[in-house]
């Protein structure tokens, strides 16, 4: 028999072992089970790529290793990370999924321990939509080490994948239903003797009925014990082993100590059973945590739909026919054939046929987008009208979206102080419980010995302060999701939370409260020889081969191309060209005619005939030095500038606007938009020392800007929104991104601001209410451990709900 080579490190299979696996449609061999599991682990995670694109064969496993270590390991192989991980240099970058997270707190043991570690720069978790992300140094520490400390403190990770993330979600819904039945079933079962114990009482029930009963019952709620609560004793044991106080802690002590306090009980044949107690204070800490995590699932599905917007395949257009090829394979230049309906799969410039792109994906804009020959395309639109051809300008990672995937994903897993503090808070919080519960049982069993134990226990279970741990992230969580479709999104967690508190409005000009495109407004005909049309035709002709913004204003225009000859552009003047023996010229008045022969020109240069209030350039056109007209074109307008201005004033907020421009234009808009001042020609320096010498005088100051431009004012001012630029979206230095064109979604943005705060600060002064007023009354003996367990459980879901309210614009 042929000697088979290994599939993993190609070394020959010995003839006394057996081990085969299944990849791409072929049996493959393996020479130990180390390479099997390795092989697997590599598989199962979805990066199989790795055994298609590698040069040369990977080292032998010389052990079996477990394979949860095993797969760790693999994830250290530079061609495996390139699906998961940005790299420069050695600093890295990898967005991870991660299992076990069951509240707020184990997001901040999970910072904490992994802060520890000599090389991590960042760790953030997101205890909503599970997600970590991290960065570290790899010549300090590897991949597979930190996420071996994440494996011993209970919690497996493995590189985000949307299919694997979907399985994961599936996968720990069938759980909850699992433990949420078992735990209801059996609780059903146990009251149904507990009520004959209690009505027994009352009917001499004999000993041995009684004793009979008992065990039934503990029988019953051994299994809601070990299985249904099993996920509260691990997060426990893992929050213990880091030596932090996880909200599960009081919970396991209160389960435990009840369960096996009813057997000795049973056992002895005296003293009170609370098996009933057990199985119900599960069961509604169950089914809470399983309403929490339906609402997460809901959240977090609605945020994962532009993952899966990109087509597997495209059609490329080549010089002699089209074909399907992988999207992978596409590059930068290439032409690709998008139909009606079909998904634009890169960013390009149309180079053939026109349609109209539905970017609501993208923007939040439902309505469709004209698009021509030039305009330019970003993936994850839709083409909605006709067959058009792309040649793509970005690919991939490069692409708009991946862009705005990897800022939504950041802002998902970044959060405000408040939210850190209040998970401090809860740790604290715990401690303080066990005290309280501690004072509570000595004192108790000074006074009443039989009741002081579940008095104490009561105590524990209403006091747990899971509702204060999901008071802020879930609120900022809807917030944030709600305003990602209205094309807004936050990039900093700090942002919603500071624009709460803004008394001075800041805007740019060019680009942020204008289109930043010229437009063609007026057309004053100096020679009637030359009608509008004509004058647009020559006008546009003259200029088609240029990119300055008057060209492309007129190129925007229907106009007819005329055969010019000789066109030449003249160096900071204009343009001119031959066309029926004549020359004509495009540019200012001085370059298009000598005052010799033309003594109004001067006259002509200060008189404004445009109708519309914003006109920023006029250029003229003459034929053989003779004036034949003048253009005027402006920077229209964006619709809904005025409107925001008016309401933010209505909010008693303070409007200026700061621009580069020349103080006539920057003053036109301010009278337009009804600004309370304005100030024009002012340097980049200029504006973020206005912005600090406001914020001295005591005002909270939103900047809303043009990215990068921008950048040093956005970065001064309490809150810096970005008008988007597809060219600069990766680049901006701002706390939020405006992605839509609607510049009146910046009052979404605050009046949802506005409403997550108080909603957060209902959330936090309910918990905190809860807490301080049930403690007492469990204290004094008023509230039994199953009626401790619906209060704790309910008091969860009043704040989930409250902060759902966020996803609705109206309230």
């Amino acid at each position: 028999m042929k000697d088979l080579s290994c599939f993993h490190c190609h070394e020959t299979v010995p003839e006394d072992f057996s081990a085969t696996l299944k990849w791409d449609n072929e049996p493959r061999h393996f020479c130990c089970a180390g390479c099997l599991a390795v092989a697997e682990a590599i598989i199962d995670n979805g990066l199989d790529d790795y055994y298609k694109f590698r040069t040369d064969s990977a080292d032998r496993a010389q052990a079996l290793i477990p394979e949860q270590l095993q797969e760790l390991n693999v994830l250290d192989d530079a061609v495996i990370q390139q699906d998961f991980v940005a790299s420069q240099d050695s600093n890295k970058t990898a967005e991870l999924g991660i299992e076990g997270i069951s509240c707020a707190a184990c997001s901040w043991l999970i910072e904490t321990r992994l802060q520890k570690e000599s090389g991590v720069h960042r760790v953030q978790v997101n205890p909503i939509t599970h997600r970590l992300q991290l960065s570290w140094d790899s010549q300090q520490v590897k991949l597979s080490e930190l996420l071996t400390i994440l494996l011993k403190l209970g919690y497996r990770t493995f590189p985000f994948q949307q299919n694997h993330f979907e399985t994961q979600l599936r996968k720990e819904n069938r759980n909850y239903l699992m433990r949420l039945g078992v735990a209801g079933l059996g609780m059903m079962q146990v009251m149904m003797f507990a009520i004959g114990l209690y009505i027994g009482d009352d009917q001499d029930i004999t000993r041995s009925q009684q004793f009979f009963l008992h065990w039934i019952s503990g029988l019953i709620a051994l299994p809601i014990v070990l299985y249904s609560a099993f996920p509260f004793f691990r997060n426990a044991y893992y929050g213990l082993k880091a030596r932090h106080l996880v909200m599960d802690v009081p919970v396991v002590i209160a389960i435990t100590v009840a369960f096996i306090a009813s057997i000795v009980a049973t056992v002895n044949e005296q003293g009170t059973v609370y098996f009933d107690s057990v199985s119900m204070f599960i069961f509604f800490l169950l089914l809470g945590r399983f309403l929490e995590h339906r609402v997460r699932v809901k959240s977090v599905m609605a945020t994962q739909t532009q993952r899966q917007l990109l087509p597997l395949s495209v059609t490329l257009k080549t010089p002699s026919d089209e074909k399907a090829v992988p999207l992978y394979q596409v590059q930068v230049g290439d032409q690709v054939v998008v139909a009606s309906g079909q998904t634009f799969p890169i960013d390009g410039d149309i180079v053939e046929g026109s349609t109209t792109v539905n970017e609501s994906m993208l923007s939040g804009e439902s309505t469709g987008v004209a698009k021509k020959i030039g305009d330019k395309v970003l993936a994850g639109s839709i083409n909605d009208a006709q067959t058009v051809t792309v040649k793509a300008t970005a690919i991939g990672e490069a692409t708009y979206l991946s862009a705005l995937q990897r800022m939504t994903h950041q802002a998902a897993l970044s959060r405000p102080a408040v939210a850190k503090l209040t998970d401090k808070v809860a740790h604290y919080f715990v401690l303080a419980i066990l005290l309280i519960v501690s004072v509570v049982y000595l004192t108790w069993l000074s006074l009443d010995p039989n009741s002081a134990f579940w008095i104490a226990l009561s105590v524990l279970v209403v006091s747990c302060p899971c509702a204060l741990s999901l008071a802020t992230p879930t609120a900022l969580t809807t917030a944030s999701h709600h305003l990602s479709r209205s094309g807004l999104l936050i990039l900093k967690p700090d942002a919603l939370p500071n624009l709460e508190k803004i008394t001075l409005a800041a805007f740019d000009k060019t680009g942020t409260l204008t289109d930043g495109q010229l437009v063609l407004k007026t057309i004053d005909v100096l020679d009637p020889n030359y009608p509008s049309e004509l004058l647009r035709n020559i006008a546009a002709s003259l200029e088609l081969h240029q990119t300055h913004p008057v060209a492309q204003a007129l190129q925007r225009e229907s106009f007819a191309q005329l055969p010019f000859t000789q066109v030449e552009q003249v160096r900071g003047k204009g343009i001119q060209g031959f066309f029926n023996g004549h020359c004509f010229r495009i540019g200012s008045a001085e370059f298009c005619s000598s005052v010799s022969s033309n003594t109004d020109a001067e006259n002509l240069a200060t008189t404004n005939n445009c109708n519309h209030n914003v006109c920023d350039i006029d250029v003229y056109i003459s034929c053989d030095n003779q004036l034949i007209a003048r253009l005027w074109f402006s920077d229209r307008l964006k619709p809904n500038a005025e409107q925001l201005f008016n309401q933010l004033a209505a909010l008693n907020i303070k409007t200026v606007i700061l621009s580069g421009d020349k103080n006539q234009r920057v003053n036109a808009i301010a009278q337009a938009v009804h600004a309370e001042a304005a100030f024009g020609q002012q340097s980049p320096q200029d504006k973020a020392d206005y912005i600090k010498a406001q914020q001295n005088q005591g005002d909270v100051v939103l900047m809303v800007g043009d990215g990068i431009n921008d950048s040093l004012v956005l970065a001064q001012a309490d809150v810096g929104i970005a008008v988007d630029s597809a060219a600069d979206i990766t680049q901006v230095n701002a706390d939020a991104v405006l992605t839509t064109h609607d510049i009146g979604q910046l009052l979404t943005m605050k009046q949802l601001a506005d409403k997550t705060q108080t909603v957060i600060r209902q959330n936090l002064t309910w918990a905190l209410a809860y807490n301080i007023t049930a403690i007492p009354f469990a204290a004094v003996g008023w509230v039994p451990p199953w009626l401790a367990a619906i209060g704790m459980t309910g008091s969860s879901i009043i704040v989930v709900l409250n902060a759902l309210r966020l996803r609705y614009k109206n309230d």
